[in-house]
């Protein structure tokens, strides 16, 4: 398994931390409130472990909105969280307290879908402007499982030949704190294409 050397790891959490700066401000537009989200934490790990590394261990219902990006290197990214908290961020994005969980459910797909889309889109718009690439991204789909199903869901990748690429991020809207995370899953050789520019990167600013 690929492992992160200290400086690339320092790298992306800073790349990533420009991306969800950029996403802040964009949900702080939908929720009408001032968003934060704390600057992620950088993991990498096999997949198959996915079931223990994913929001710490194995919660049984998780929501989580998924998007395919081809380019230089390829990902399926995927921002989840638990159920209850992706219920609380419909429950602020929609601004009514009251709402049963049956009424909040009803929003949960379209809600989800923009906020993932949001997040996503800018920590990867994030890579492509620090790596001078272009990345191109799907539509944003939305799933419910555990963490086995939500990683394996539709995808082609073996178990075997697939790595994790794990960002923990803290969002803080208010008095509500809402724990994610954004999940790459890649083949082994598209992390060494995205660690190679990561490299790249590092030389350029006079790092290596």
């Amino acid at each position: 398994m690929v492992e992160l050397s200290d400086l690339q790891r320092d790298a992306l959490g800073e790349i990533f931390n420009i991306g969800v700066g950029r996403a802040a401000a964009g949900l702080s537009q939908l929720v009408r409130d001032e968003v934060v989200l704390s600057t992620p934490s950088v993991l990498i790990c096999h997949a198959s472990a996915a079931h223990n590394e994913l929001l710490g261990s194995g919660l049984r219902q998780l929501s989580a909105v998924s998007q395919e990006y081809s380019g230089p290197f390829g990902a399926r990214v995927m921002l989840v969280f638990p159920e209850a908290h992706a219920l609380e961020i419909v429950r602020l994005m929609v601004g009514v307290t009251d709402m049963s969980i049956e009424e909040l459910s009803e929003f949960q797909q379209e809600a989800m879908c923009e906020v993932g889309n949001i997040i996503l889109n800018a920590c990867m718009s994030a890579l492509a402007d620090m790596f001078h690439v272009e990345l191109e991204g799907s539509l944003p789909e939305h799933h419910f499982g555990d963490s086995n199903t939500l990683i394996w869901h539709n995808s082609s990748a073996q178990k075997e030949a697939s790595a994790l690429l794990l960002l923990q991020v803290d969002m803080y809207i208010s008095d509500h704190s809402i724990h994610g995370e954004i999940v790459f899953l890649m083949s082994v050789t598209s992390l060494a294409k995205l660690l190679d520019h990561v490299d790249r990167y590092l030389a350029a600013h006079g790092f290596v």
